[in-house]
C-alpha cells in the first residue's frame, strides 16, 4: 500500500502541561505528526530535571517530536505570547496545577469560545465542579480515592500500583478525545473544549467492574474478586515464577498435566472438581494449590512453561525488564526506536498500513519568543 504520509502532519498543537499526562498525549500527537510547540516556564520544564548529572532520559522520552519554548506566562507580556501562539494553533492541551492556573487567570473554554476552529483539551486532577474541584491531585491521591489501591498488596494493606496509570491513562484518554475532535471539526462541527479529569478517567478504566458490582463489597464474576482474594502471584520454579493456566473447557488438558507431574489422583479427587479455582482464577489456589509445587520448585521456567505450552496451556516467566527485552517475541513488536540524540526509546503503539509515523529528538533548549514561527495557513 502506498504511504499515505503522517496523519497529523497539518495540526499544530500547543502544550502547556508539565508532569506526565500532557506531555504524553502531546507525544503520541506528535508521533503522528503534529506540530507540537511545548510551552514551558522560565526554568524549564520540572522533568528535565528528573535525572542525573544534567541527563533526563524521562524528559527527552516524554517530549520527543516537540519544540520549546520558554514563557512566564503568569504576567501581561507571557500571556500575550502564549495567545499568539494559541492564534496559530489547531489544538491546545492544558493541564495546571491549581496554583500556576490561578496566577495565569486563563479561562480555557472562554478562549476556545473566541476561536471557532480551536480545540482546547483540558487535563484536570478532579472535574471542573465539586468541593475537589480546586485541589491538586496525584497518583497515590487518584489511585486511593478511585479504589485502585485494592488489587495490589492486601485487603488490610492495600498499595499503589508502581506504574503511574492515572497519569499514562488520561494521557490516552486525551489522545482520543483531540482525534474525536479534529474529526468532529473537520466534518464542519467547529472546534470544541474538551475536559478530561483524572480521577474520572480511572472509572472508566475500572467500568467492568463497576457494572458487575451488587453491593459495595460484592461482585458478580470470577475475574472481578481482586478485593477479595489474595494477590495474584506465579508460581516458583528453581529460576523465576511462571504463570500457570488451562483455559475454562480445558480439563482434558489439565489432567494430562497431572499424569505428567506425577498427580494422576487429582483428577478424580472431588475436591479438584472445580479445577480451575486451584491453578489460576479462583480463591481456592491458597487452599488446594500446593499440590502442584512440588513439581514447580524441581523445574526451571522454561521446563514447566514448555509443558504448560505444550497442553495448550498458558504460561509465561514473570520477567524484568532485561528478559522483556530479550525476549524473541519483541523482535515482532519491534517496540523500540532509535530517537536521535536521545537513544532507544519505546515508539508509539500505532501500527499502520497507509500511513507513517515519526520520532524525533526534543529540543535540548527553549527558544525563544521571537524564535518560533507561529504563521500557518489553515491555522484556527
Amino acid at each position: 500500500m502506498e504511504d499515505a504520509g503522517l496523519v497529523l502532519d497539518r495540526v499544530r498543537v500547543v502544550e502547556l502541561a508539565e508532569g506526565i499526562p500532557g506531555p504524553i498525549c502531546c507525544m503520541q500527537l506528535a508521533d503522528l505528526g503534529a506540530d507540537v510547540i511545548k510551552v514551558e516556564p522560565p526554568g524549564g520544564d520540572r522533568a528535565r530535571f528528573w535525572g542525573e548529572e544534567g541527563a533526563a532520559p524521562v524528559f527527552d522520552h516524554l517530549n520527543r517530536g516537540k519544540r520549546s519554548i520558554c514563557l512566564d506566562t503568569t504576567t501581561p507580556a507571557g500571556r500575550s505570547e502564549l495567545m499568539r501562539l494559541v492564534d496559530g494553533a489547531d489544538v491546545v492541551v492544558v493541564h495546571r496545577d491549581p496554583e500556576q492556573a490561578e496566577a495565569e487567570g486563563i479561562d480555557w473554554r472562554h478562549e476556545q469560545e473566541r476561536r471557532s476552529q480551536l480545540i482546547v483539551c483540558e487535563l484536570t486532577d478532579f472535574g471542573e465542579g465539586g468541593e475537589l474541584s480546586g485541589q491538586a491531585g496525584s497518583e497515590l491521591v487518584h489511585q486511593a480515592m478511585s479504589g485502585f489501591m485494592r488489587y495490589a498488596g492486601s485487603r488490610e494493606a492495600p498499595c499503589r500500583v508502581g506504574y503511574e496509570i492515572a497519569s499514562v491513562g488520561a494521557a490516552m484518554h486525551a489522545v482520543q478525545a483531540v482525534l474525536a475532535a479534529l474529526f468532529r471539526r473537520d466534518e464542519g462541527g467547529g472546534g470544541d473544549h474538551v475536559s478530561v479529569p483524572l480521577l474520572g478517567q480511572l472509572l472508566s478504566l475500572k467500568s467492568i467492574l463497576l457494572a458487575a458490582q451488587s453491593d459495595p463489597d460484592a461482585w458478580c464474576g470470577f475475574h472481578l474478586n481482586g478485593p477479595h482474594w489474595d494477590p495474584d502471584i506465579g508460581w516458583e520454579t528453581r529460576d523465576g515464577q511462571v504463570t500457570f493456566d488451562f483455559r475454562h473447557g480445558m480439563g482434558e488438558a489439565w489432567t494430562q498435566f497431572c499424569e505428567a507431574i506425577g498427580r494422576p489422583d487429582l483428577p478424580e479427587d472431588p475436591e479438584y472438581d472445580d479445577w480451575r479455582s486451584t491453578i489460576y482464577i479462583g480463591d481456592r489456589k491458597k487452599t488446594h494449590g500446593d499440590v502442584y509445587r512440588p513439581y514447580f520448585a524441581g523445574a526451571t521456567s522454561a521446563e514447566a512453561s514448555e509443558l504448560i505450552n505444550g497442553l495448550g496451556g498458558i504460561s509465561v516467566k514473570f520477567n524484568d525488564y532485561a528478559e522483556l527485552l530479550a525476549h524473541p517475541q519483541l523482535a515482532h513488536l519491534a517496540p523500540l526506536v532509535e530517537v536521535p540524540g536521545a537513544g532507544l526509546q519505546v515508539g508509539t503503539p500505532f501500527r499502520f498500513d497507509g500511513a507513517a509515523t515519526t520520532h524525533s529528538a526534543p529540543e535540548p533548549a527553549p527558544a525563544l519568543p521571537d524564535e518560533i514561527d507561529t504563521g500557518r495557513e489553515g491555522a484556527a
